[in-house]
Formats: structure tokens, C-alpha cells, sequence
């Protein structure tokens, strides 16, 4: 506290920081004539690559996805074997088809109505 009296003692409250007269009427245009010119560039060509390219990676992408996923998964079956399995579900017993209506919450009335309604090319 002793060192703050003891320098306001010797060099007062005064600001001892001046500026010219008229610096900063002037100091716009003076900094505008030392920066240099600015370029203008040209705007770069977009080619039809360019613009198709980021599409051709996605496409590109799906089709390693879909490879990937066809490598772990397998190959499904073909619809020729779909034929000769609804055949032998057709002769299931009913000892087996009750538990699984039941799980299905239809009661004889819609079982019906499905039954009826569908694809009569599925029973010959």
C-alpha cells in the first residue's frame, strides 16, 4: 500500500501516454494504402466427377455392405424349396397347430375369415 501512495507521489494521476494530434483522423486511410491489393481469384472449375463423385462412393459403400452382410449371413433359400416346404407343413399334426393358434390370439371365427380369404393356389 506504502509502494501505491509512494509512486502517485512521484508521478501523479496524470496519464503519461499521448497521442498525436490528428493520428487517428488520418489512420484509416493510412492503413488502407499500406495493405496490398487483394487477389481475386478465379473460381475453380466443377467438373461432372466432382459433382457425382461423393454418390458414386455411397453406391459404392451399400454394395460392399450388402457383400459383407451376404458373406456372414449366407445365401437365403430359393423359392423352389419354398414350394416343397409348404407341402410338408401341410401335414402337420393338429397336436402341434393348437399351441401355436392359441399363440396367435385368433379365435375360430378369424381363422376362419384368414383361411377363406387366402390364396386358394397354396392347397392344390
Amino acid at each position: 500500500m506504502k509502494e501505491d501512495k509512494d509512486l502517485l507521489k512521484k508521478y501523479g494521476k496524470k496519464n503519461p501516454f499521448t497521442v498525436p494530434e490528428g493520428y487517428f483522423q488520418d489512420f484509416s486511410e493510412k492503413l488502407m494504402e499500406q495493405l496490398p491489393e487483394k487477389e481475386v481469384m478465379p473460381e475453380p472449375e466443377i467438373r461432372m466427377w466432382d459433382r457425382i463423385k461423393p454418390w458414386v462412393y455411397m453406391a459404392a459403400m451399400f454394395v460392399g455392405l450388402m457383400f459383407t452382410v451376404r458373406a456372414f449371413v449366407g445365401e437365403q433359400p430359393s423359392s423352389q424349396s419354398t414350394d416343397m416346404e409348404i407341402g410338408n407343413y401341410t401335414e402337420i399334426p393338429d397336436e402341434y397347430l393348437d399351441p401355436i393358434v392359441n399363440q396367435t390370439m385368433m379365435d375360430d371365427y378369424e381363422l376362419y375369415q384368414y383361411l377363406t380369404e387366402a390364396d386358394n393356389s397354396i392347397y392344390n
